[in-house]
């Protein structure tokens, strides 16, 4: 067994790097010892009434970092009766086998993450399991298809329960028992299509970058042929690309990494096309990452948050080192700096149909395919599960002026726990609706889906949902401490067995 990816070194030319593995009985050992640590720092009381009629307390559609991170938050909260809802196969866990193609991930590994409160289930003791305990030293950023793996023994070890290839077309407003149905679709094993709704008091939408929104595709390209371009969300077929002329517009780490994929798999010349006249070398994300900024950012004010979220937003995203070095260690590949898209169009080539691609200069480049590395947008109304809702839901244009006719007024202006706020007059069962995705960064800044502070985010989101659940059943559990009775004195006076008898309980183990 090796990594199945591996950082490039920090000189040089990019290598696979292989470390031997012990016995599979060190991940087994790791596993008892996660079971252990859960049973020794967990609750023990089952205190959430079972919904009726075969719901659930919690859906949370998407099964990726943040989707299983939520499930494990709310179990250490003993919140019970959680269903995880994905649509791709049990073997890929999110984006990190599917779209996202760098090597390694990008936030330093030491960083607290979907652990939570158990430390036996960080990254770090698996990689010491699977690889040996010397790995984690030899590594400076985790591999992403280990990710992918780790996330999927993660998986297993906290018993999430996820239903794979299903797929959310609609989640309906409460019901008579306040439940809210989500309706899905199920590719079955005999190749049938399925249908099945669940029913749930509340529901996370943990969607990962696309979950605010969808992907930013500029219009120009959006009006070629589709088998002509791709967003790098899509499953490229990159074999397909062996041999001809690729151009990516975008010079973020998304569009250095589809880049390199393309010239991996034998595309002939690949460009990179980039408004910016240099490459960005900054990266802010790395001041973020410490406690107040992680677990408090939502505790400021409006205008500091937005204050804070305009200048960050105007800040250049590097790509990553590794990720210019994996490009440029392929002589096909070049970097268009200052390059301006003004049109594209298509025309017939010595080798059948091609794309001209015409610069704000005059220029002309000439590609067979291109990729689309220009992001995401935050737009509600283009997520068909919250169809039902979006009249309802307060976005920052709502609730701060400044916002009113500025693009990040179409940022949903969320709660303490992540759960989306009601406008005046609307129902309150819109904030049982909790979006954990890129829609809460102008909210809660890196709490939201990002690792470097995922940790804050789900601790925040399940103590929402503990705190909402104590407070609709506080009728109950006032009336059952009434009746409640715990016999701790049996006896007033001298022991009736006699002074032998009176110390049951050790005073010092040691003697």
């Amino acid at each position: 067994m090796t990594f199945r990816t591996q950082e490039p070194p920090t000189t040089g030319t990019f290598s696979i790097q292989v470390t031997p593995t012990p016995e599979d009985g060190a991940l087994k050992e790791l596993e008892e010892q996660v079971r252990a640590e859960r049973e020794l720092i967990g609750h023990r009381h089952d205190w959430v009434p079972d919904p009726p009629n075969g719901a659930y307390n919690v859906i949370v559609i998407g099964g990726g970092q943040a989707g299983l991170g939520t499930a494990f938050a709310l179990q250490r909260q003993r919140i019970g009766r959680v269903k995880v809802l994905e649509a791709g196969p049990e073997e890929e866990v999110g984006c990190w086998a599917r779209y996202a193609r760098m090597h390694t991930l990008r936030s330093p590994k030491h960083l607290k993450g979907i652990e939570l409160d158990v430390p036996s289930l960080h990254v770090r003791r698996w990689v010491e399991a699977r690889y040996g305990n010397r790995a984690w030293e030899d590594i400076t950023l985790v591999p992403r298809l280990d990710w992918n793996d780790y996330l999927a023994w993660y998986r297993k070890v906290t018993d999430a329960d996820v239903s794979f290839r299903t797929r959310v077309t609609e989640v309906l407003p409460p019901d008579a028992d306040g439940n809210f149905t989500v309706r899905t679709e199920i590719d079955g094993a005999d190749g049938e299509l399925y249908r099945e709704d669940f029913r749930a008091r509340r529901i996370v939408f943990a969607l990962g970058l696309d979950g605010g929104g969808g992907p930013q595709v500029p219009e120009m390209i959006r009006g070629l042929p589709g088998h002509l371009w791709a967003h790098t969300e899509d499953a490229i077929d990159f074999e397909a690309l062996r041999g001809r002329r690729v151009a990516v517009i975008g010079g973020g780490a998304s569009g250095f990494d589809n880049a390199s994929t393309a010239l991996e798999a034998g595309a002939a010349t690949v460009e990179v096309h980039m408004r910016r006249g240099e490459v960005p070398s900054n990266n802010p994300l790395r001041w973020m990452e410490f406690p107040g900024m992680q677990e408090h950012f939502f505790d400021l004010s409006d205008a500091e948050k937005w204050e804070f979220t305009c200048f960050n937003g105007g800040l250049p995203q590097p790509p990553t080192q590794a990720s210019i070095w994996r490009a440029f260690d392929y002589p096909g590949f070049s970097l268009k700096m200052n390059s301006q898209w003004a049109g594209v169009r298509t025309r017939m080539g010595d080798q059948g149909e091609e794309i001209v691609i015409v610069d704000e200069q005059g220029g002309e480049h000439v590609a067979d395919f291109i990729i689309s590395a220009t992001g995401y947008v935050v737009d509600l109304s283009l997520r068909p599960e919250l169809r039902h809702f979006l009249p309802d839901i307060k976005l920052w244009s709502d609730a701060f002026e400044p916002a009113e006719h500025h693009p990040l007024g179409a940022y949903p202006h969320l709660g303490d726990g992540f759960q989306f706020e009601p406008v005046a007059g609307a129902p309150g069962y819109v904030s049982r609706l909790f979006h954990l995705s890129t829609g809460a960064r102008l909210s809660h800044g890196v709490a939201g889906n990002q690792l470097s502070g995922i940790f804050a985010g789900l601790n925040r989101l399940s103590g929402r949902v503990a705190t909402d659940i104590t407070r609709e059943n506080w009728a109950s559990f006032m009336s059952d401490f009434r009746e409640f009775e715990f016999r701790e004195i049996t006896e007033v006076g001298p022991h009736s067995g006699g002074s032998q008898q009176f110390a049951r309980e050790p005073r010092y183990l040691g003697r």
